[in-house]
């Protein structure tokens, strides 16, 4: 039972973001305005200077529409790859630069967890959804090991799991994690 919990859920996919609940409620998340804000996702950039977009169109010449053709279309993990915005496609390539858009993500997902931890004066739980947060046990494992510190503590063999709603924590750790197919 999780009423009167602090809980994180992790919406990792094309679209990703993260959202604070305590008792049920939204306290914070990592959205902003558009869905431009926030994590790095398939092709949308997440959190930028907005010194970079004066870069852009003092040096580039880049107007409004090519700019948001940029920032919607053309970033997050396909523009740091080069290659795909698709995870899957990722994590199969031996490209450096597929590497580092994981590495980004994972960096991206761990630093905002920590921040709403922070917001919540801790975590009971930690829910993975959506497309990468479902599917994609060596990005949950990446993610997990990096914030230990919570109390996060996954079982190696429970995070090999496929299905709508399995946990991934050991039985004995504080924060309990789980895999809850999008609805």
């Amino acid at each position: 039972n999780l009423a009167g919990a602090r809980v994180i859920v992790a919406h990792l996919g094309s679209g990703a973001s993260l959202c604070a609940l305590k008792d049920g409620q939204s306290i914070a998340t990592t959205m902003g305005f558009s869905p431009l804000d926030g994590l790095v996702m398939g092709t949308r950039c997440g959190s930028i200077d907005p010194g970079v977009l004066l870069y852009l169109m003092d040096h580039y010449q880049m107007d409004a529409r090519a700019l948001e053709k940029l920032l919607y279309y053309q970033s997050g993990l396909l523009g740091v790859s080069g290659i795909s915005s698709d995870m899957v496609t990722l994590l199969a390539s031996r490209e450096t630069s597929s590497n580092e858009a994981v590495e980004l993500f994972v960096y991206r997902v761990v630093r905002e967890l920590g921040s709403l931890a922070a917001a919540l004066g801790g975590i009971d739980a930690l829910i993975f959804t959506g497309g990468i947060g479902e599917n994609s046990a060596i990005i949950r494992e990446r993610i997990c090991d990096q914030i230990a510190w919570l109390g996060v503590v996954i079982d190696g063999v429970a995070n090999q799991q496929q299905g709508s709603c399995f946990r991934i924590s050991k039985l004995e750790t504080v924060v309990s994690t789980c895999v809850v197919k999008t609805n």
